[in-house]
Order: C-alpha cells, then sequence, then structure tokens
C-alpha cells in the first residue's frame, strides 16, 4: 500500500492558524522568562521581524495570555514596553470561569469516583478521536507525518508540545504546558488520564503503531513527559502516572489510591 504525504490539517477547534504555533512559541518565552520581554526580544528570540512580534504580543495582550507594562527608567531616553506572560496561571478575568468550572466538575468526579481513571481515559479517547480529522479509507499516514499531526493539534490546543528523543533514542512526547495546570495538580488521576486518553484517541484515529505508554506530569515546573513506544498487545484501559523519585535518577510509580495528595508539592509546581 503506498504511503501518501499529507499537509498537517487544522480543523478549526481551536481558531489554529498559521500563527498558532509562533504565538505558542511566544508564550512559552514570555513564562520562561524571568524578566520582562520587549518586542525586541521576542523577536530576536523567535527569529522574526519586529513588527511581526508585536502584532503577536499584542493579540496576546488583548486576549489575556500576556500583560504590557512601561518601564521606568531613571536614564533619558524612551523607556521599554515589555511583555508578561500570564497563561501558566489562568489569572485573566476570561479564563476564571472556564478554570473554575473544570476545578468544580474535577473535583465532583473524584469525590464520586476515586477509581474513575480508567473510565476518564477511555472519554479522552472518544474525544481525542473525534478532535483528530479522519484518515480516508485506504490511506496509510506514515509515523512520522502521524506524530507531526498530533503535535500539531497539542500545539492548537495550547499544550506547547514538542517530540524529543531520550538517550536510548525512545521517542517522548514533552509538554511544555498545561492548560488546567492548578486541577491537574490537584486531580492528576482525573485531568492526567483524560488528557492521556485524548492523545492516544488521536493515535487511533490516525491508525498509528504508537500509543503513549507512560505519563510523567511533575517532572519539572510547566513540562510533562510522555513515553510513546508501540501500541501494546492488549488495548490499554489508562496510562500510568510517574513522577521522579527524590533522589533518584528513574522514576517511580505513583502508587495506587483514591488520594490526590501524594502527587503534590509543598510548593506545587504546574504540569
Amino acid at each position: 500500500m503506498p504511503t501518501h504525504q499529507q499537509p498537517s490539517i487544522y480543523d478549526g477547534t481551536t481558531g489554529r492558524s498559521d500563527s498558532g504555533g509562533r504565538r505558542t512559541h511566544i508564550i512559552q518565552l514570555l513564562r520562561d522568562s524571568r524578566e520582562p520581554l520587549s518586542v525586541a526580544d521576542v523577536a530576536e528570540q523567535v527569529g522574526i521581524h519586529v513588527n511581526t512580534a508585536r502584532f503577536h504580543l499584542e493579540s496576546l495582550v488583548y486576549s489575556g495570555m500576556a500583560t504590557r507594562e512601561t518601564e521606568s527608567r531613571a536614564a533619558p531616553g524612551r523607556p521599554r514596553v515589555v511583555y508578561t506572560g500570564t497563561l501558566p496561571n489562568q489569572t485573566h478575568e476570561r479564563a476564571q470561569g472556564f478554570r473554575l468550572l473544570a476545578e468544580m466538575l474535577t473535583a465532583a468526579v473524584a469525590e464520586a469516583d476515586p477509581d474513575a481513571g480508567p473510565w476518564l481515559y477511555g472519554v479522552g479517547q472518544e474525544w481525542g478521536r473525534y478532535l483528530t480529522t479522519k484518515v480516508p479509507p485506504f490511506m496509510t499516514i506514515d509515523e512520522s507525518e502521524i506524530t507531526n499531526r498530533l503535535v500539531d493539534k497539542l500545539d492548537a490546543l495550547w499544550f506547547a508540545p514538542e517530540l524529543e528523543h531520550d538517550a536510548d533514542d525512545q521517542p517522548q512526547l514533552v509538554l511544555h504546558n498545561c492548560p488546567f495546570a492548578t486541577t491537574a495538580r490537584q486531580y492528576p488521576r482525573v485531568v492526567c488520564q483524560l488528557h492521556a486518553g485524548m492523545i492516544n484517541g488521536s493515535l487511533e484515529e490516525m491508525r498509528s503503531t504508537v500509543r503513549l505508554t507512560e505519563l510523567e506530569p511533575l517532572v519539572s515546573p510547566h513540562r510533562c513527559v510522555g513515553i510513546l513506544d508501540r501500541a501494546p498487545d492488549e488495548a490499554l484501559t489508562s496510562v500510568p502516572l510517574r513522577r521522579p523519585a527524590a533522589g533518584a535518577s528513574a522514576p517511580e510509580p505513583v502508587a495506587a489510591g483514591p488520594d490526590d495528595d501524594e502527587m503534590s508539592d509543598p510548593d506545587p509546581v504546574q504540569c
């Protein structure tokens, strides 16, 4: 069967355009920088024209994903306008209602069913299939194109994804942002299983031979890592959630049980 290459398809579920990935990149820069960034800073780091950087930054300010301020300076000259990202904490008023709704529903599910992970994984699978452009009959897509489409979809959903490989050349799906970070910290077995199911549902819809077989939600602040491996012989009903053990190089499994507190740190970090 011949392999067909097609450009990545954006189905409009988030209003993503060709600039969506670039704005995700800019948000990531704003979030990770210890100091506010100017238009010139962003233009240089992203590799775009200053006017293009200004356009994207102002769009992010308008949508509540960044804030703008004028630096105070004692030296002569025009003060700089600098930008700070707001997405990680979801502080903008437009996001508060959705964040509150997510927290309320997630808490209700976790309270009603402490072992809700497997069926939420199934819910995620269904949504992953639904949000993925269907592959035409008799068409085969190679795994690299499938991965590209998956990364595009997660980028459109503001996960700021990146495909990496570990020292053993094992592919890893790195998510630099979680749209529901606060809720995921409190209820990882609910939110993370939903997201894991969504990823695998999308892979299934594209007839991939690969699955997300493990997810490490708290590798470091703002960073989750998923392992992409050959699809197991038996269908997955959930994805193991792992986290690094203190003082150890290898992650340890998260113990089973209804209590999500073990996934929280005294100084919480975002998934």
